[in-house]
Parts: C-alpha cells; structure tokens; sequence
C-alpha cells in the first residue's frame, strides 16, 4: 500500500474532469458514447494511483462499449473532516457535470456514494454504482446501496505481519506509525486489532508531528518492528508525499523499518508487500463495462494470495544483518549488487583456469631463474623445454580460445537469436486475443534480456578470438581496436603506419595483435589519457610497434608488472623480438616491441 491509502482503499486518478482522447471508443455519430464518472480519494501524484488507473484504462480501451472516461478524486484524507466539505462537493460535481451524460459513477470509497448519491436524489440517481475496497465492506453500505456492484482486494495485512516475523525472528511489538488525520487514523484502526490478534503488543505513534516520531523511532526497543502506514499528514498539520516520511525514518530509525506502502521500496523500507492496485483497477472497468451492458449488480473478490507479494531491499537486508533464507518463500529481492560469480559463472570459471594456468607457467619460469647461477647447465636444458611447453601452452590457448569463440558464435549465438525469434512469436501470439498485456509486458523484457545476452556472447567471442584478424588483417584489426578504445573511453586513439610496412607473418601478426589489445585495455582502466597513438614500422628486417599514451603513467619500481604484461613479455620471447614499457608519472607511458620478420616460431 501507498502513502494516504485508505482502508477502504482510496482510488485514486487525475484531478481534471476533461476526458483524455485516451479514454475513448470510437463511436458512430447517432451514438453518443457512455459517461463513466470515476471518484477517488486521493491525489494522482501517487505512484499506485497512477497503476490503478492504467488498469481501468486499459480494459476500456479494449472494449467495444463506446464510453468517455471522467476523473475526480474527492480528498478526504485533507478535508475529510470537514462536514460542509461534502456538500460542497457533491453540488460542485453535480454542477460541472451538468451537461455531460453519466451513466455509471465508480469510486473505491464507498462512504462516498452516500455523500454523493443519496438514494433517489440527485441527478445520477440513475446511475449503477460500482466500488472498491480494501476490506470486506462494511454491511450498512451494501444495505443501502443493493443495485451496487462491489470489488474487493482481500485484506493481505495478515500475511504481511507474518513477513516481518519471519525476517526479525524475536518481534514482540509493532510500532505503528501512521497519520494525524481524522481519516487517516479512522482509516488505520483496524491494522491495531489485527496486529493484537497476531499475539503483538502494539505502540501507537498515530497524532504525533514527525519530529516527535524521528525520536520514537531512535529509542525503539530490540523486539520491536516499525510499520510506516500511509502518511500524508502529522500532528502539526505538515504535509508528506510519497516517500518522504519513510526516507525521514528509515534514517532516524535504530531497527528494520517495514511498509505497507509499495512506493517505499528503495526509500529505506526493509520489506513490504506489493498488492494489485492495477488488477483492481481492471476489475474496476470490467465491473463498469457490465453495468452499461445491462448487467444486475455482482460481486468480485481477489483473494490476497493472488494479488500480494512479499518484496524486500538488498540494501536494507544486508544493513540490519537479515539473511535471505529468513525470507518466505516467492519473495522478490530488489536492488541486489552485480555478482561476478552469480552471473557470469561459466566465464569466471574458464578465466580461473587459464589464468591459473599461465600463473603456473610463470611461477616456474621465476623459479627457473632463481637458480640460474648454480645450475646453468641443467637449466639451459630445462629452459628450452619451457620454453617450448610455454609455446605449445600459447598455441593451444589460442586454438582453445578460437573454439570456444566458435562455439559462443555459432552454437549459443544462436542458439540465444532462435531464442529471441520465438519470443517474438509468443510476444504476437499473447497480443491477440484476448490480449494478456502483463504476458506482452514480460516477454518484451525477457526478448529485451536475451538480445543484450546474444550481444555480449557476440562480444566475448571477438575478444577471445580475433576473426577480424583473418579476415581483414593486421591493420584492419588494430584500427578496429583503436576505434573501440575511443568509443568506450572517450579517447582519441589514431593508428600511424608508415610507407615501409608490408605483411608479416601470421604468427608475427597475432603477437603484435596481442599486445596492442592488452595495452588499450590497460589504457582504458588505468591510464585516463586523452591521447593514444599505436605506430607500425618496419626496418632492417624487424617489425616494430609502440602504444603511446599521454595518461598518469607512473615512476620507476612504483608499479609491479602484471600478468597480463608477463605473458605478453613470454609471447614476444618466443619470436625472439624486445618487449618494453617506459613510464613516468605523469608523463604517460610508451609500450615499444620489436621482432624479427624472419622468426616462425607459433604464437
């Protein structure tokens, strides 16, 4: 529930009276379309108003009735306590709507209709009533209102209690903090009885201004759960929107602060239930829809286990120390931080191997050299074994990385893209009819989620294995590179070639590509340059290449060498060619490698 939601609910719509072009049918000209007056009891401005109102506007706008929708909301939580107020309204309704034809009035406040349409008076006293309610509705109303059609949301308090007694195992009491309003506390009793019955002591902090309340809320006892209701006005007569007063508390607050306002979620409430303010306004208009059609009145109740769910905070979860498995089962957890491990498991693992493998490889290559001086001769043999397993290592990493580039390209690409075709398909099947707007609404996100997904497999594969490099070549590739390293950082990276360059070899080709890839990425992590210049030269038989940037740099022995840098060094090794970083801090950094063309070692 919301922020000066009533018990009965307050339905809650657009203050102006003009009918939207979206809330009509069209109709032939010697039709004229039905009036639907709708009353509500709270401003538009909140966030559940509005989901209540698409639903009535949705169902109408699949109807064949032709009708023009009128919106009011009359503000009880404000002048409710005002006699006149009343009166005054129902002559000002009656007043604007004199001209306009109205056959159905709906409102979710059934005291309402008695202010509105006493029995055989008024000019709507025509008029089928249809009303909501949070609660089943108090017994006078349907006595006096027999003809009217009624729809319930099935009280789901109950169970909400039951949620925070699971999650802060140890609650005794319920600090209840609700409004100062004549209809706000009228409004809110019932929730005291219900928490009794629950077997909880109740502390009441309804009819204080805000700043005595902040002070409760900082001396709360350890078995004690605060529950915002909806707050719209405190003792002082200050005004609150939204989540204001649950921002306010959720601060002050010494214990997990829990709502039954959905709008709180992400404002500081630990938990709540989200209950089904759009399927009410649906029921809502198809109600109305049957009253124009001729139907005699009927009765509608959602059960809670079908409108409510459970809802927590990550955030708020993990500051007052709430495990998750406290939780009922079906919950929803918003706001959870990105997971390496949760969502990237299968990547993170082949990454662990391979690092963990080239670790391995370069550990002992340390340890090789450690010894060099005591055991040249068994070294020199040992060496060039290594050296040949670290070649073979490297080969086979790269024919590891091109098959599983392969196979993320062409088996789970697209698998993932006849993944995507098929939602498309279910997405126009579930448009027809009926339509079922929620299921278009949730295979639009999941095609949304697997067309990200097909785009990061697309990129992961080019990345583990550089097709483009056999396609278009050497230049082609870093270029490419170039061009991404300025699209995801912002800067200006250019490729200088000179007029002597000619084709290398392939193993010459993905060593150099290699390397520019690890220095731009470094670049881009680290660096913060503005200026990246990557130049190709050729002389005296070698190939040469520098990575120049004009980014933080930093001072001698101030940066170890990673492994990333290692194994380029070991790759670069291996063809016999110098690789070489400088850096300054500061004054950027340049990357210089050199190999002989001649060289056919694989990479």
């Amino acid at each position: 529930m919301v922020a000066g939601v009533s018990l009965p609910l307050l339905l809650a719509v657009s203050l102006a009276g003009v009918p939207s072009t979206q809330d009509r049918t069209a109709s032939g000209p010697d039709v004229p379309p039905h009036g639907i007056l709708l009353i509500a009891g709270d401003d538009s401005a909140q966030p559940y108003v509005r989901e209540i109102y698409e639903g009535f506007r949705d169902v109408l706008g699949t109807a064949t009735t032709p009708t023009v929708l009128f919106r009011e909301f009359f503000d009880i939580v404000r002048f409710g306590d005002r006699p006149a107020y009343a009166a005054e309204f129902r002559a000002w309704l009656q007043q604007k709507y004199r001209d306009r034809r109205i056959d159905v009035l709906v409102t979710t406040l059934p005291q309402a209709m008695d202010l509105l349409v006493p029995p055989g008076e008024g000019p709507w006293s025509h008029a089928p009533v249809v009303y909501g309610s949070l609660i089943q509705v108090a017994p006078d109303i349907a006595l006096h209102h027999p003809d009217a059609s009624s729809v319930v949301l099935e009280d789901h308090f109950p169970q909400f209690l039951q949620l925070v007694t699971a999650a802060v195992p140890g609650t005794r009491r319920i600090a209840v903090i609700r409004g100062a309003s004549v209809a706000e506390r009228a409004r809110d009793t019932p929730y005291l009885a219900t928490i009794e019955r629950q077997g909880l002591a109740v502390q009441d902090f309804g009819g204080l201004s805000m700043d005595t309340i902040l002070q409760r809320v900082a001396e709360l006892r350890s078995d004690t759960v605060p529950i915002l209701m909806g707050f719209q006005v405190d003792a002082t007569g200050r005004t609150f929107q939204a989540d204001q007063a649950m921002k306010l508390i959720a601060a002050a607050a010494t214990r997990p602060v829990f709502s039954i306002n959905p709008a709180d979620m992400g404002s500081g409430a630990a938990g709540g239930m989200l209950f089904g303010t759009r399927l009410l306004g649906e029921e809502l208009a198809k109600a109305a829809l049957a009253r124009l059609e001729g139907d005699g009145p009927r009765r509608t109740t959602i059960r809670a286990h079908t409108h409510a769910s459970a809802v927590f905070d990550a955030r708020q979860l993990e500051r007052w120390g709430i495990a998750e498995k406290r939780l009922p089962a079906g919950s929803t957890v918003l706001y959870r931080e990105p997971s390496l491990w949760r969502d990237y498991r299968k990547t993170v693992i082949a990454a662990l191997a391979i690092g963990s493998t080239q670790t391995l490889l370069i550990a002992g290559i340390l340890v090789q050299r450690r010894h060099r001086a005591r055991v040249q001769a068994a070294l020199t043999s040992s060496y060039a074994q290594l050296r040949d397993l670290t070649g073979r290592l490297i080969t086979a990493q790269e024919e590891e990385r091109a098959r599983i580039a392969r196979n993320l390209h062409d088996d789970l690409g697209q698998r993932v893209a006849s993944l995507s075709i098929a939602l498309s398909g279910a997405k126009r099947m579930a448009s027809g009819e009926p339509p079922r707007p929620e299921l278009v609404t949730e295979l639009v996100s999941i095609q949304q989620a697997t067309t990200s997904l097909s785009g990061e497999l697309r990129d992961l594969s080019h990345d583990l294995h550089p097709g483009i490099l056999e396609h278009v070549g050497l230049i082609e590739a870093l270029r490419s590179r170039c061009d991404e390293l300025a699209h995801t950082s912002g800067a200006n990276c250019r490729l200088d070639v000179s007029d002597s360059w000619r084709d290398v070899p392939d193993s010459i080709a993905l060593c150099l590509y290699r390397v520019a890839q690890e220095a731009l990425r470094n670049i881009e992590r680290h660096a913060g340059a503005h200026n990246v210049v990557v130049s190709l030269d050729q002389r005296d038989g070698t190939a040469l290449m520098q990575v120049v940037d004009d980014g933080q740099g930093f001072a001698a022995g101030q940066k170890k060498r990673g492994l990333g840098l290692l194994s380029l060094h070991e790759r670069v090794s291996l063809l016999g060619g110098d690789f070489r970083v400088k850096s300054l801090a500061g004054a950027g950094t340049t990357l210089a490698v050199t190999l002989p063309i001649g060289v056919s070692h694989a990479a």
